[in-house]
């Protein structure tokens, strides 16, 4: 059985971008997590947390991502995954040019 504690997020970068993570913040229900980019080593596209948590189920949380560079992005203000959905209330891009309809594209991995 996989541990039910989330422990990174992953990036998915725009092809030939460095595309990535700079800062994630998920709180709300008793979690307020954060955690914060390494740079360019060797898992540049993953953020891990300093402490693993879980998420419930029929619970709703907020997130902040602040991104670098060009990470990929679902042009949709809703996304239904395979455990929850990921709603956009606004996206700001790096021209400050503000969206809500742009959600970037994360995994959260459980250890």
């Amino acid at each position: 059985m996989k541990n039910p504690y989330l422990s990174k997020l992953y990036t998915y970068p725009c092809a030939g971008t460095g595309g990535h993570t700079n800062s994630v913040r998920i709180y709300g229900n008793g979690i307020n997590e954060s955690a914060s980019w390494n740079g360019y080593a060797e898992d540049w596209d993953t953020i891990t947390f300093d402490s693993p948590f879980t998420l419930e189920g029929g619970k709703t949380y907020n997130y902040v991502i602040i991104t670098g560079s060009c990470p990929q992005i679902h042009h949709t203000p809703a996304l239904q995954t395979e455990t929850g959905w990921l709603n956009c209330t606004s996206f700001v891009d790096a021209n400050g040019k503000e969206y809500d309809d742009w959600i970037p594209a994360i995994r959260l991995w459980r250890e």
